[in-house]
């Protein structure tokens, strides 16, 4: 079945083409064209991803903020720098066992993909504690209850990302059931209890149930430096590493007044440049938009463009026509503050930001532009990377 999307604005249509997974069940597989898409899905099932496509396709074209079509704006440029390798490394890390696939969009890491993967964690760590005196660490479980999630909106913003945590029924006949015959598909859904938890979906969401009710000193503002696994329901959009269900993430937050948020996120972009310069980066920096869920896309989109508060380190991907968002600085003004009631004074609500970084994402970026013989590497990257001259390895 060919759906024409000629009617969709230019700056929605890669939003509409990442959505389509999500819209029903019965899409087997999906393939872009330059006018269109091209859904696979039995001929019983037509009419109904049909009427879904459409019902997306008025999700974004309806509502007071419609018409409003605000494009992101590249800040800065370096996509003209020359790459040392210009081929798609993603088929040959498989088949040297370098990575491993456990299921879709989950990877294990090995020899040269996990030794750069250690250099970005150990990094951002250094940086964070030379860059802001007085950080605060944490490594963060998995697991966050979903009524804090509730509280956090991410319901709101993000439901079709969000991956849920759940356990057999305590019930004797469910579990030995179970234990005789393992999965059953018929029964498995009624045989769970309902979810209690969720699969956080980035690593920052913990810090602002922590300054629940606080009030932050106007002189001292909040950081953190948070680390942890990370889950994200991609659906069809699993992309090699450059788009996962399982990755990890690293995060600066910063809560505190207006002014000590946006020296912050400066400070913190600074490392985005030392790899540019360092590295040799063929990429950009530009201002950016989440991926919302579509019935509050527009709305969404709208407010972060006009308010500049999100910005992407988009690093090239040789051989995979893409570039892939490495990192990213989010100014959230009071959106987390106010429903935890974090504030500055008994009269005024804090602010937060933090910059995200995707380690999964920047080890891939990095060996694909350079590819994944040391060796062969320019003299800067192996001894940044590697801490030591070729001479002395």
């Amino acid at each position: 079945m060919w759906y024409k999307t000629e009617k969709i604005p230019a700056g929605d249509i890669n939003f509409f083409l990442d959505m389509i997974p999500y819209i029903s069940r019965h899409i087997e597989e999906i393939r872009r064209g330059e006018d269109g898409v091209e859904i696979l899905c039995s001929e019983a099932h037509q009419e109904e991803v049909l009427a879904s496509l459409t019902r997306l396709e008025n999700m974004i074209g309806e509502g007071k903020f419609a018409k409003k079509d605000v494009k992101p704006t590249i800040l800065e440029d370096f996509t003209d720098v020359p790459m040392q390798n210009t081929e798609n490394i993603f088929e040959e890390l498989l088949a040297r066992g370098i990575i491993r696939k456990i299921t879709e969009g989950v990877y294990a890491y090995s020899d040269i993909f996990l030794k750069v993967f250690r250099y970005f964690d150990r990094k951002i760590e250094e940086n964070g504690f030379k860059q802001f005196p007085g950080i605060r660490e944490y490594e963060f479980p998995v697991l966050y209850p979903l009524d804090s999630y509730q509280t956090g909106g991410y319901f709101e913003s993000f439901p079709h990302h969000i991956m849920f945590q759940s356990v057999m029924k305590n019930d004797l006949e469910v579990i030995d059931r179970f234990a005789q015959k393992g999965v059953e598909k018929e029964t498995l859904g009624t045989d769970m209890k309902t979810p209690v938890n969720v699969l956080r979906h980035a690593a920052c969401v913990p810090v602002y149930e922590f300054l629940k009710n606080q009030i932050i000193s106007p002189d001292t503002p909040e950081i953190y430096l948070v680390s942890g696994k990370c889950f994200r329901n991609e659906a069809g959009n699993v992309k090699e590493l450059a788009r996962l269900n399982e990755f990890f993430m690293k995060e600066y937050v910063f809560v505190g007044t207006a002014e000590q948020c946006e020296e912050s996120v400066k400070k913190a972009k600074r490392l985005w440049l030392e790899w540019i310069r360092v590295f040799g980066l063929n990429c950009r920096i530009s201002t950016a938009t989440d991926s919302f869920f579509a019935s509050n896309y527009k709305k969404l989109k709208l407010f972060q463009i006009l308010g500049n508060s999100k910005q992407e380190f988009q690093v090239c991907l040789p051989g995979s026509d893409m570039f892939s968002s490495c990192g990213s600085v989010n100014f959230h003004r009071t959106h987390f503050t106010k429903p935890y009631n974090i504030r500055s004074s008994e009269d005024s609500y804090c602010y937060s930001a933090c910059c995200a970084f995707g380690i999964d994402r920047l080890s891939y970026a990095l060996l694909s532009q350079k590819g994944l013989d040391p060796d062969r590497w320019d003299q800067e990257t192996y001894d940044e990377i590697f801490g030591i001259t070729r001479e002395k390895r």
